[in-house]
């Protein structure tokens, strides 16, 4: 006998908010697990799905994406210093009231809302946006409540790694061979540091 699903502890009206609109005869429901996933890969996987590009009737014009569940938000990674960098602005309509928030703020608020604005500005701008957007269902842990429908986990592509440039290779190994050097010198002023104290020790 099969384990029972554990129950969703979320908001349930805000995850089922919108099904009623949306014509799910035929769809597929692909699970997404954002853990350790970079942000922009991620968004830009969903972005495709949400518009039916990996379907051979594929029309710009013809909405028939696929229902996407989005476990793990609050595990997004994202390269380099975007984390303390990376800043959203938004204004309230009034006059001097620009917001601006950032990525880590956010993430620490709602991190939801970090991969729904990152896939909501893949999308085109007409008017299928709305329809892919209640299509996009987004959980910051592992839990939904979408246990009876037939998922499908969706596997992410192998990140092709390109080949390191050689100007880029030669900089890291001058800036490897440097940090070498500064450490030895540190090390070696420390040695000659303990050689003075143990001197002076000696003599008093």
């Amino acid at each position: 006998m099969a384990a029972a699903p554990p129950a969703f502890t979320g908001n349930l009206k805000k995850a089922l908010a919108g099904l009623r609109r949306i014509n799910l005869d035929g769809l597929r429901w692909r699970v997404f697990d954002a853990k350790g996933q970079v942000l922009g890969r991620l968004a830009s996987q969903i972005a495709v799905v949400l518009q039916g590009k990996d379907k051979p009737t594929y029309a710009p014009h013809v909405e028939n994406g696929d229902m996407c569940v989005v476990l793990n938000a609050k595990d997004i990674s994202v390269t380099g210093r975007k984390m303390t960098d990376k800043i959203y602005y938004w204004h309230t309509g009034y006059i001097g009231h620009l917001k601006e928030r950032r990525l880590k703020d956010q993430m620490e608020r709602d991190p939801t809302e970090v991969i729904r604005k990152a896939v909501l500005r893949m999308l085109p701008r007409n008017r299928l946006r709305d329809d892919r957007d209640r299509k996009l269902r987004i959980f910051s842990g592992g839990e939904h409540p979408f246990h009876d429908r037939p998922l499908e986990p969706f596997v992410m592509p192998p990140r092709q790694v390109r080949e390191m440039r050689p100007r880029a290779r030669r900089a890291l190994i001058r800036a490897q061979k440097k940090e070498q050097a500064n450490r030895a010198a540190a090390e070696s002023a420390k040695d000659e540091e303990d050689s003075k104290t143990a001197k002076a020790e000696v003599k008093v």
